[in-house]
């Protein structure tokens, strides 16, 4: 007899668990499940984010809602498009990096510039500051067939 896990539940402990590696220094930030606004409301519920916040004290860590995803080349479009997260870091640095990611990304495309190596190099900044190797990254640019 298997046990049904409820969504809160699991996805509270994957962010325990990837607040445990930020806070071992294997990770700078690491983000939650990606989960949509009804996810959000329904399933995990309006405690879920001060829940992580909670979580992420715990471990040393701090917590950033995410409403708008960073959707590089680096993971197919789909598990994050139209979802949310929250990313977990120690060093407020990582966040501005992240931030930083982002705001880099949207001013690429204003300026009809998000192609090419500018467009990879945004992909192979996210894949760093995801504490991921080299060859993790070309590995995970190479096997997504689902770009935006």
């Amino acid at each position: 007899m298997s046990k049904q896990i409820d969504a809160y539940s699991f996805a509270l402990g994957v962010c325990e668990a990837f607040c445990e590696v930020v806070r071992a220094g294997v990770k700078r930030i690491a983000l939650s499940h990606p989960f949509t606004e009804d996810e959000l409301q329904n399933a995990l519920g309006a405690d879920f984010l001060p829940a992580c916040e909670a979580v992420a004290r715990k471990y040393g860590c701090k917590a950033y809602y995410l409403k708008e995803p960073l959707i590089t080349d680096l993971f197919p479009v789909s598990l994050n498009r139209s979802k949310q997260n929250v990313v977990f870091y120690r060093e407020d640095r990582d966040l501005e990096e992240f931030l930083s990611i982002q705001h880099d990304k949207q001013t690429l495309i204003a300026e009809n510039n998000y192609t090419g190596e500018n467009r990879r190099q945004i992909a192979v900044r996210y894949g760093h500051l995801l504490s991921y190797s080299d060859e993790a990254i070309a590995r995970y640019l190479t096997q997504n067939t689902e770009l935006e």
